[in-house]
């Protein structure tokens, strides 16, 4: 009798125990992957976490938190609350400053574009860095100051690549001051302005600069990372990347991270939101959703710390915007875009190397993520092309564009994968190829004998005439044929509080979520930590007195 009256209660305890221990809600998904950004993630931070955003960039700025006066201070244009929420959801924010306040600039000009008074800028870069000290760990100074043409859109800078110099020291200095950790990047450069123009590179002619400073050296040259703005080609960002690696290593500056830190194929053949300008190229939704996993990966294979998209949703309330960026529209339903990079950061996250390759048409990008593997691949013909790939594993998942899956199974150690044609809705130019898929394999690259060693390229349907061709690794991509103009509003107006505040209060389209998980879930014994054995134990022991208490004490009142 007594060894059944101690059973009871300990039957209860472990049932309570195990109950806890397995509860779903206490296993926490992974963060996102820092690598992947969206501009402006905030103003729909719920639909950003389902795409699986791991950064976004914002802006401060100047002339709106100190509009009157060097003891004037008002609150940040981007509130507070949206940054704790970015933050808490797991990514990081990235704030880039600039817009000089009329009473700071230097030649009494007024303008927000002016060079300010230097003196007044690193007192204000000095606070703004205190204030966002353990939140904020990456500083970006200015937006493209190599557009030089002050009636050009994008145009924010009135200064010389001398006064830039002497806006960049100041920050930089300044913010080590404060936090020595923290990280000091360029102003995002577009490329294309200076290629257009034939001048010679910005970043060269800066670091030209910088280097006749004998301090430079000791200080890490005033920066910590270059950044830059790529649009439409995604071809074109291997060249790219090159470029200022070559830039950067000639000059013996090694070690600094390279950001793209906007890039996009913006439609033009969306009916619900059609662009209200001549668009500088036609780009059709499905266009869109492939430029964004082609450019993602090749900036990748080619050597960025980090790639972000440009932004996250159109905003209708700014006449200046003319240019339908979003991945989400001005009323928060979802372009295809949104499920592409949805389908990226859910397959390619957590990748520890990347290497691209190509052959014929056909573009391969393979990421080695430690258990798994996934090669992604796309066509830049216009017809279809059947593409054999040697296999990793016996089985794989096919992943399209928009998140649907297929199991294949291997034949002979290769897949034999479709892939679509490029549509071409530039028909002068086929910059963006066909939609891509990816191959998921379970198991490393070096399972199989090349990153990519035998593929088979044969048109739709196969021709049996076509020889099998033996893939080269590429190292440089051709450019394309043309250079691609600097978008006319890459530097984005940023949200007053009211405007945020009445966006993010609109409502948020959420059809079902097409992509199924792709690493196994979370089991509970993974998730008992000794702390939270620690704390079930308490708990149980709990559980165990007060019911043996409660047991004892009907036993005597009722026994016989």
């Amino acid at each position: 009798m007594r060894i059944r009256r101690l059973l009871i209660p300990w039957a209860i305890t472990v049932t309570v125990w195990l109950a806890a221990a397995t509860t779903p809600g206490t296993a926490q998904p992974p963060p996102p992957d820092p690598r992947f950004g969206v501009v402006e993630a905030f103003v729909n931070a719920a639909a950003a976490t389902e795409a699986g955003v791991g950064y976004s960039r914002i802006i401060l700025r100047w002339d709106l938190i100190q509009p009157a006066s060097a003891v004037d201070w008002k609150p940040a244009n981007v509130p507070d609350p949206f940054i704790e929420t970015e933050l808490a959801a797991g990514r990081q924010v990235v704030v880039m400053l600039m817009g000089t306040p009329p009473w700071a600039t230097a030649d009494g000009s007024g303008s927000p574009k002016a060079v300010p008074d230097m003196a007044h800028w690193e007192k204000f870069v000095q606070r703004i860095a205190q204030q966002y000290q353990g939140r904020i760990h990456h500083w970006i100074i200015w937006s493209e100051p190599d557009v030089w043409d002050m009636d050009h859109p994008g145009s924010t800078w009135a200064g010389t690549e001398e006064d830039y110099y002497w806006l960049l020291r100041t920050a930089y200095l300044a913010i080590k001051d404060v936090d020595p950790s923290m990280q000091v990047h360029m102003a995002g450069l577009t490329y294309f302005w200076d290629q257009q123009h034939d001048r010679r590179q910005y970043l060269d002619r800066l670091l030209d600069i910088i280097l006749a400073d004998p301090e430079a050296s000791a200080h890490g040259y005033y920066f910590d990372a270059v950044v830059y703005h790529l649009y439409y080609k995604p071809l074109q960002a291997p060249e790219i990347i090159g470029e200022v690696q070559g830039i950067l290593g000639g000059r013996g500056i090694m070690a600094k991270g390279i950001w793209i830190n906007e890039t996009n194929a913006p439609p033009s053949e969306d009916e619900q939101e059609p662009p209200r300008q001549t668009p500088t190229f036609r780009v059709s939704l499905e266009e869109q959703s492939a430029f964004v996993i082609q450019e993602f990966c090749l900036a990748f294979a080619a050597g960025a710390d980090r790639v972000e998209f440009n932004k996250m949703r159109n905003s209708a309330e700014y006449p200046e915007d003319v240019v339908p960026y979003g991945m989400l529209r001005a009323d928060d339903s979802r372009r295809p875009v949104f499920y592409a990079y949805q389908v990226m950061t859910t397959y390619l996250r957590d990748f520890r190397a990347v290497q691209w390759e190509r052959s014929g048409d056909v573009y391969a990008v393979t990421f080695d993520r430690g258990e798994t593997t996934t090669t992604v691949l796309w066509n830049m013909n216009r017809l279809p092309t059947r593409f054999t790939v040697n296999a990793i594993a016996p089985q794989a998942t096919l992943v399209d564009e928009s998140g649907n899956t297929e199991t294949l199974t291997a034949t002979e150690g290769k897949y034999a994968i479709d892939l679509p044609g490029a549509l071409c809705t530039e028909a002068a130019d086929c910059f963006v190829g066909g939609a891509p898929r990816l191959l998921v394999e379970a198991g490393s690259p070096g399972a199989r004998s090349g990153l990519l060693p035998v593929v088979v390229p044969t048109p739709t349907p196969p021709s049996e005439e076509t020889p099998e061709p033996v893939i080269t690794p590429t190292q440089t991509v051709a450019p394309a044929s043309t250079p691609v103009p600097v978008p006319s509003q890459s530097a984005m107006p940023t949200p007053t509080p009211a405007s945020v505040a009445m966006a993010e209060d609109a409502p948020v389209a959420q059809p079902p979520l097409p992509l199924p998980t792709p690493l196994p879930p979370i089991t509970p014994i993974s998730i008992l930590t000794p702390s939270r054995f620690l704390i079930l134990g308490l708990v149980g022991l709990v559980v165990f007195t007060l019911t043996y208490g409660l047991q004892m004490a009907i036993w005597r009142r009722w026994k016989p």
